[in-house]
């Protein structure tokens, strides 16, 4: 979750495996104005809305954006948000220290990161309903040491190359994703601000989910790569989910990677459901519920399905 150089190399080796049949031309973010990738609405959904994972209908945009209905958090999605919130705190936290330490260590870097994770932990707290207080706990406490341990290592092997070198360098040989990084959709009919949750170097999307695999997730990193071609007419040819599993029974946190090449495939589905759903805002068509309901979903006090229609898995 937390990666370093050895990570990316080992990713870029697992690309080089996997076969990828290439991208149609006119199907790069960069043809943005033209078809299909020109949006028929500009509406501008965020990737999450379309590929929410817990709606098949799509009814979640219809009533965010049509009725203007708030979501009611569950605990699924505040574990996710506290899964995502450490991990952009702890990537921001300790490219923070680098900058400012007078002393850099591995070791005094180490002290100073822990010394967090109060703050973090207090944060999250805050977030969660008092059922999520425990396993918020130790997941936040198992996330931060993990991430404290891999930075210092990975600082001391900087620090080892060479006394002459900059913070800059030693930030990036330390921590080389740029975490929660910020890309404009709007050329593409999708929201001006949306968040790719991290972003590798030589341009590979992490998509990071605490929910069980779904093979719409995949459509999820379709949608960032042409947002991010659209603005920067960089190919994007592979995304990685990376599944962030919570084991309540040993309190351990366990992490499965995924390595999606962003073919033709994905990014027609993912225009197809974009288009579909931004025709539902624009025309203000309930699109209707899907025949089983996701525990996950944030609209179940509006819909309110009956018991046998929420299925088990979220």
């Amino acid at each position: 979750m937390f990666f370093t150089w050895k990570d990316i190399k080992d990713i870029a080796e697992r690309i080089r495996r996997t076969p990828f049949e290439g991208v149609s031309e006119e199907l790069r973010g960069w043809r943005w104005n033209e078809p299909p990738v020109a949006p028929m609405y500009n509406v501008g959904l965020g990737v999450s809305d379309i590929v929410s994972g817990f709606c098949d209908t799509g009814r979640n945009v219809y009533l965010k954006y049509v009725l203007g209905k708030r979501e009611a958090p569950n605990s699924i999605l505040r574990r996710g948000s506290v899964v995502h919130m450490v991990h952009e705190r702890a990537v921001s936290t300790a490219k923070r220290l680098i900058y400012s330490l007078k002393r850099l260590t591995g070791q005094f870097f180490l002290n100073y990161f822990m010394a967090e994770r109060e703050k973090v932990l207090a944060d999250a707290l805050v977030a969660v309903g008092e059922e999520d207080r425990v396993e918020t706990e130790w997941v936040v406490k198992s996330l931060w040491l993990k991430a404290g341990l891999t930075y210092s290592s990975q600082l001391e092997q900087a620090l080892s190359r060479s006394k002459y070198l900059s913070r800059e360098t030693i930030v990036s040989l330390t921590i080389p994703e740029s975490a929660e990084f910020a890309v404009d959709g709007s050329l593409i009919g999708l929201s001006p601000t949306l968040k790719i949750d991290s972003l590798l170097p030589s341009g590979i999307i992490v998509e990071i989910k605490t929910r069980p695999y779904k093979p719409v997730y995949e459509l999820t990193l379709a949608g960032y790569a042409l947002a991010f071609e659209s603005v920067y007419e960089v190919p994007i040819d592979y995304g990685l989910l990376l599944q962030v599993v919570l084991d309540r029974k040993d309190r351990a946190v366990r992490f499965y990677r995924r390595m999606i090449p962003l073919g033709d495939r994905v990014r027609m589905e993912f225009i197809e459901r974009r288009d579909r759903l931004a025709e539902v805002v624009a025309n203000r068509e309930d699109p209707g519920m899907p025949e089983t309901c996701s525990p996950a979903c944030p609209y179940q006090h509006v819909c309110n399905p009956s018991p046998d229609r929420v299925s088990r898995r979220p």
